[in-house]
């Protein structure tokens, strides 16, 4: 049976139901013999009266000019009785019960409309579709954020709540509300390694995987309190393939492997480093106690080879506003991932549009993990108008491009807005 229907009949019973309850004592009927026996038993309560009245007169307890004044009203009472109307009062109870019929039913079905929720009965085949859209999706998570600022701004003590809002913001590329939810989360709680190093990384998304500055100094500061914190040790890693210490980096892969789960996402991101290593140095390992500070050519050639080339040109609209701190980002991701840190971010002038952008495996966020020959990218771009990392309403984004690691030309236009 259709669900709707199966409802509107429950309902119809109960209304019938709680109405029978309620209006049932106000219309049962009064019959004429009932009402007469009803008088004719106060009639004979009355004559029993006079009776003794009478009895009283004759012992000399009651005056002759009493006895005549109670046999006046004993009279009056009999008379009242005997034109008494038995449905005198039946017409107004009738009336009261047709009046909660009425009213009882729209009241429930007014009720409901109020604070029911009256569409969860009609069929899914007649409901308006709802398709949800990326641009809902943002609103809602905008809005879970926003609640979540409004309580921590009633509680800010609450340092689990400011850290569960940093790592959620940035799982979702906002760094920059992020950071300013991880500084007070460490403000209540400067001892905890993991946050530090879950700080350093969002520092290290803001910065576009660069790991000099602020990014380094968390990343220390999360291994000064925890010498085995993983998450730090893949971190500095990755601080020190940039710097091209090899050596410090193939250490401070292989000891963040050694404490984390082999099939774990980060023993995953050592081995990408540690290959990544191998690669630049052509063999298994960098020789014990020596530092790779000057690459040999092998070297270079590995960490420099082009991965992609992107020629990244902006629509008519999107040049019109960009402004004097305008930036274009391009954004490179796993394919099929849309949410997250990315593999790869670059930071483009938007005076420099005119030269094509080159993609190395020095470019990756982490050692090159993921960033390599062989790995299916998606690669988008996008003008921040004020030139922040965060996409912003009144940006202009690319559509997104698929492409298979080493690749040709791509070309990207920028001339869709953003709407978030």
């Amino acid at each position: 049976m259709n669900p709707a229907i199966l409802f509107f009949i429950v309902v119809a019973v109960i209304t019938v139901v709680v109405l029978w309850i309620v209006l049932r004592p106000l219309l049962i009927a009064r019959d004429g013999a009932s009402t007469a026996a009803a008088v004719n038993t106060n009639v004979d309560a009355i004559r029993i009266e006079l009776s003794e009245a009478r009895r009283d007169q004759k012992l000399g307890l009651l005056s002759e000019s009493a006895l005549v004044e109670a046999e006046r009203e004993l009279e009056s009472r009999v008379l009242a009785e005997a034109h008494m109307e038995p449905s005198s009062r039946a017409p107004r109870s009738k009336r009261t019960a047709i009046a909660l019929g009425l009213t009882l039913p729209v009241l429930a079905i007014a009720g409901y409309a109020a604070v029911g929720t009256p569409v969860a009965v009609v069929p899914e085949i007649v409901r308006p579709p709802q398709a949800a859209s990326p641009a809902n999706a943002d609103q809602q998570m905008a809005e879970l954020f926003r609640l979540a600022e409004e309580r921590l701004k009633a509680e800010p003590n609450d340092a689990k709540g400011w850290a569960l809002l940093a790592r959620a913001k940035a799982s979702v590329g906002m760094f920059d509300g992020a950071i300013e939810a991880y500084e007070k989360a460490v403000a209540l709680t400067p001892n905890d390694g993991d946050l530090w190093s879950d700080y350093a990384d969002a520092a290290a998304g803001q910065s576009q995987g660069k790991m000099d500055g602020k990014p380094i100094e968390l990343i220390n500061k999360s291994l000064a309190l925890d010498g085995k914190n993983p998450k730090a040790l893949l971190l500095r890693g990755t601080y020190e393939i940039q710097k091209n210490d090899l050596v410090a980096a193939e250490k401070s892969f292989t000891l963040a492997k050694s404490l984390v789960e082999p099939t774990s996402g980060f023993a995953q991101i050592a081995d990408n480093a540690l290959a990544d290593i191998k690669n630049r140095t052509g063999s298994g390992a960098a020789p014990a106690g020596t530092s790779n500070t000057s690459p040999t050519a092998e070297t270079a050639s590995a960490s420099d080879a082009v991965l992609v080339s992107v020629q990244l040109q902006l629509g008519t609209d999107a040049r019109k506003a960009a402004g004097v701190n305008s930036a274009v980002f391009l954004i490179v991701r796993a394919a099929g991932v849309d949410r997250g840190p990315p593999l790869a971010a670059k930071k483009i002038a938007v005076a420099d549009l005119d030269k094509p952008v080159m993609l190395t495996a020095a470019d990756a966020m982490i050692g090159g993990a993921g960033l390599k020959p062989g790995v299916e990218v998606t690669l988008q771009a996008r003008l921040s108008v004020n030139g922040q990392p965060t996409a912003q309403t009144g940006d202009w984004q690319s559509t997104k491009s698929t492409a298979k690691l080493p690749a040709s030309s791509v070309k990207l236009a920028v001339d869709q807005p953003v709407q978030n």
